[in-house]
């Protein structure tokens, strides 16, 4: 479990923290061709069969390492607690979550070292960002332009990933979340679930005060770091049909309702 979070006995500037916050995110991108051009071909040299795995894991490490670096500059507060000790981390599983920021999908790969992901299509195209993840096991969402990637379902996909043991982390509204209530929830990750007979793990995720939501950009910072923290909803052990995958959809969506409902009722600051 993590630790609580302890006040700061000193709070940067905004102005400051929005600088540093910019300096991290221009890291990341940077480094992305960095990494793409001149640690993936020697991880290919040096890897043989395990190339992937160890470029997945690189990718875990920079994530991690931005966002360890941003809490220790007094960015953002953290509390991450592990998720229930009923879900073995070393099997597949499938991981959901609400999206209420830009970053995080930094903040949960960064945390769980054998996560993979669906990704965003467009992503696949970039002449840096695209070759670095061709190189993992992360999963090409549709539009990726990647030949045969956009003919096969991408629940197909997610189902024959946690077949090869690889657990995998599916945002069901598809974009960032409102900060009130649940967006169009998809059924994919529960009826991959199901299909591979694997775990689902809800994650909700709050961002404390509020920051690069799609309303809070980067210039606006909260009068105080905000509180990045993991709040772990009920995990769900399907069956194996596909009147199944229908019932765990609709409890996970209650539970996640429940709780933007708990949130929408806690008195305004």
């Amino acid at each position: 479990m993590s630790e609580p979070v302890r006040k700061r006995a000193f709070v940067w500037p905004r102005f400051v923290r929005v600088l540093l916050m910019a300096v991290l995110f221009g890291v990341f991108f940077l480094g992305s061709p960095v990494i793409a051009l001149i640690v993936l071909p020697f991880l290919a040299l040096v890897s043989g069969d395990r190339a992937k795995d160890r470029a997945t894991h690189v990718l875990h490490l920079g994530m991690k390492a931005i966002m360890r670096v941003g809490h220790a500059l007094g960015i953002a507060e953290l509390e991450l607690p592990r998720p229930p000790a009923v879900i073995d981390l070393d099997k597949p599983y499938v991981m959901i979550s609400n999206h209420p920021t830009f970053i995080d999908m930094i903040v949960i790969l960064g945390t769980f070292p054998r996560l993979t992901c669906v990704t965003n299509g467009r992503w696949w195209k970039h002449w840096a960002l695209g070759r670095l993840l061709r190189a993992t096991h992360y999963i090409a969402g549709p539009g990726s332009g990647v030949e045969g990637e956009d003919d096969t379902n991408t629940v197909d996909k997610i189902v024959a990933q946690l077949g090869r043991g690889h657990p995998v982390l599916i945002f069901p509204e598809g974009q960032r979340s409102h900060p009130d209530r649940l967006r169009r929830f998809r059924r994919g990750a529960a009826l991959a679930a199901t299909r591979a007979g694997v775990p689902l793990v809800p994650l909700f995720l709050v961002c404390d005060p509020p920051y690069l939501t799609k309303t809070i950009p980067l210039t606006q910072p909260p009068t105080i770091p905000p509180t990045y923290r993991f709040e772990w909803l009920t995990p769900q052990l399907p069956g194996a049909r596909e009147e199944d995958a229908r019932a765990l959809q609709k409890t996970i969506e209650a539970e996640y309702e429940a709780r933007f409902a708990s949130r929408r009722a806690l008195p305004a600051e």
